[in-house]
C-alpha cells in the first residue's frame, strides 16, 4: 500500500522532495501557506512589469531548465520568464499542491501524524511528514517531538529587506548589478536579465545589519529609507513610479544544521531545507532529495 505522505512548504526543498517521491510511485500532498510557490523564488507582478523581489536567480548547476544569465554572479546564473518564480512552477508540474493552507503544529496519531489548518479543520492523517519551513517555523510545527524540534532550532537564519522600484522614464543608470554599501548590499536591474523588456525595474537588497536593525519597520517607511539610500549612492534622478518594500524574515542561512535533514527514529517526521546545509538554492534541492531518499529507504 502506498504510504500517505505530506510535505509542508512548496519552496525548492519541498518541491524537490515531492518530485523525487512522485518519481518513485508515491503521491505526496504539498501544503503551502502562501498563494505562490517557490518561497524566495518570488516575482511581484506590477503594472510596470514583473520584479523579482527574492532570490534573483539560482546557480546554473541546479537541474532546472531556466533562462541562462551569463553575466551574473555564479550564484544566480539561471533565472526564469516572466520572472524567477517560473522556475518553481516548472518543478511543480504534476504535483498535488494545496496553497493558502497554513498547517498548525503536528499532532501524533498513533504511528502517524494528524494535520490541521489555521481554522482547525482536519487536513488528514499521514504516515510521514516532511517539514521544509524555515527553522523557527519548523521547530514550532514539530514541537510534538521535542528532540527533533530542538535539533531544528539550532539552525539560524537572517532577515532581509528588499526594495522594488520601477521608472516610467529611464534613469540613465547602467543596467547591470550594482554593488552597494552601508544600508544596502546590491541593486539588480530586471532589464539585465535574459528575455526582459519594457520599463526600467530594480530590486535593491538591504544589508544584513540594516535588515536586522529595522526588521519591524513599517513597509512604507522601509521603502522610503532604502530608496533614499539608493538614490544617494546611485545618483538616481527623480522619484520612482513604483516603490515598495518586502520583508523576508528568514532569508539567508546564518548557522546551518550541518547535515541534509533531521529525522525521528521511524522516519515518520523529517525536517530540512536550505537551512540544513547552506545558503544556496542547490542546498535546498540537495536537502529535499535527501529527505525523499530517506523516506524511500524507510519504506523499504
Amino acid at each position: 500500500m502506498t504510504e500517505r505522505i505530506a510535505i509542508i512548504g512548496a519552496g525548492l526543498a519541498g518541491l524537490s522532495a515531492a518530485r523525487a517521491l512522485t518519481a518513485a510511485g508515491h503521491t505526496p500532498v504539498v501544503f503551502e501557506k502562501s498563494r505562490g510557490l517557490g518561497g524566495r523564488l518570488a516575482t511581484r507582478r506590477t503594472e510596470f512589469g514583473p520584479i523579482d523581489h527574492g532570490a534573483p536567480g539560482i546557480p546554473e548547476s541546479v537541474p532546472i531548465s531556466g533562462e541562462a544569465w551569463p553575466g551574473a554572479d555564479a550564484s544566480m546564473r539561471q533565472t526564469g520568464l516572466p520572472g524567477v518564480s517560473a522556475l518553481a512552477r516548472k518543478l511543480s508540474d504534476g504535483l498535488e499542491i494545496r496553497t493558502q493552507v497554513e498547517v498548525q503544529p503536528l499532532i501524533r496519531a498513533g504511528a502517524a501524524w494528524a494535520l490541521t489548518d489555521q481554522a482547525g479543520a482536519s487536513l488528514g492523517v499521514f504516515d510521514r511528514v516532511l517539514v521544509t519551513a524555515p527553522p523557527v517555523q519548523a521547530a514550532a510545527l514539530t514541537a510534538a517531538d521535542a528532540g527533533l524540534a530542538a535539533e531544528v532550532a539550532t539552525a539560524k537564519m537572517s532577515p532581509l529587506w528588499t526594495l522594488l522600484l520601477a521608472f516610467a522614464d529611464p534613469t540613465g543608470l547602467e543596467q547591470e548589478v550594482l554593488p552597494l554599501e552601508g544600508a544596502l548590499s546590491k541593486a539588480i536591474p530586471m532589464l539585465a536579465k535574459p528575455g526582459q523588456t519594457g520599463l526600467e525595474r530594480w530590486t535593491v537588497h538591504a544589508s544584513e545589519a540594516w535588515s536586522e536593525a529595522n526588521l519591524e519597520l513599517e513597509k512604507d517607511d522601509a521603502a522610503q529609507a532604502l530608496f533614499d539610500a539608493f538614490r544617494e549612492q546611485a545618483d538616481v534622478p527623480g522619484e520612482p513610479d513604483y516603490l515598495a518594500a518586502h520583508r523576508w524574515r528568514y532569508a539567508r542561512v546564518r548557522t546551518p544544521l550541518g547535515r541534509p535533514f533531521v529525522a525521528n527514529a521511524e522516519a515518520s517526521l523529517i525536517a530540512g531545507g536550505d537551512w540544513a546545509l547552506g545558503d544556496l538554492a542547490s542546498h535546498a534541492i540537495e536537502s529535499g532529495k535527501a529527505m525523499a531518499a530517506h523516506v524511500l529507504d524507510a519504506a523499504g
